[in-house]
């Protein structure tokens, strides 16, 4: 089960103390950037990063004081909020025209990795060494160039170089090494 087995124990009065102490915490780191910022520069600027950044990490991050589903809820946020944080984001960044060609795919393969890795830690009930195994083998010789493939082509480079095989099949390798471990 992926769970932080410190939050399992928590009173539900201490995770509430947690979750308004996390707000408050979130809340003004908001508003130093922007007191900074408009201090500074007159203006925002470099602030409308983290302006965007902390609201999107606050909606994930507390949902892991939720007791029984909080998992889940995790995912589920960031299923839904990844694509409009990376959207808003490609609003301020100085390049351009990259959410759709870098940050869809990119955004896609994280969160089916995500629920993925979700599913094999919670429901399958096989070895660890083998979860481990599937996970480095998953994002190594799986995830990793998939996103390559839409950096390259981003970028404008050949995609599929062959100096990224090295990287696939040393996933592999460690990942039928690990594998290798949980047989014993």
């Amino acid at each position: 089960m992926i769970k932080i087995k410190v939050l399992e124990e928590l009173s539900p009065k201490m995770r509430k103390l947690i979750f308004m102490s996390f707000s408050l915490l979130c809340f003004i780191a908001v508003g130093v950037c922007l007191i900074v910022n408009t201090a500074i520069d007159r203006q925002i600027t470099w602030a409308a990063y983290p302006l965007i950044s902390i609201p999107f990490g606050w909606a994930i991050i507390s949902l892991l004081l939720v007791k029984k589903y909080g998992t889940a809820l995790l995912l589920c946020s960031l299923t839904l909020l990844s694509l409009p944080y990376l959207y808003f984001l490609s609003k301020i960044t100085p390049v351009t025209d990259w959410f759709l060609p870098l940050g869809v795919p990119s955004a896609a393969a994280g969160i089916i990795t995500c629920w993925i890795l979700f599913f094999l830690f919670r429901y399958i009930k096989i070895n660890i060494w083998y979860k481990a195994a599937f996970s480095i083998f998953w994002l190594g010789a799986v995830v990793a160039p998939v996103i390559n493939y839409f950096a390259d082509i981003y970028v404008g480079d050949a995609p599929f170089q062959w100096y990224r095989l090295l990287s696939v099949f040393v996933s592999i390798i460690a990942a039928a090494v690990v594998g290798m471990l949980g047989k014993r």
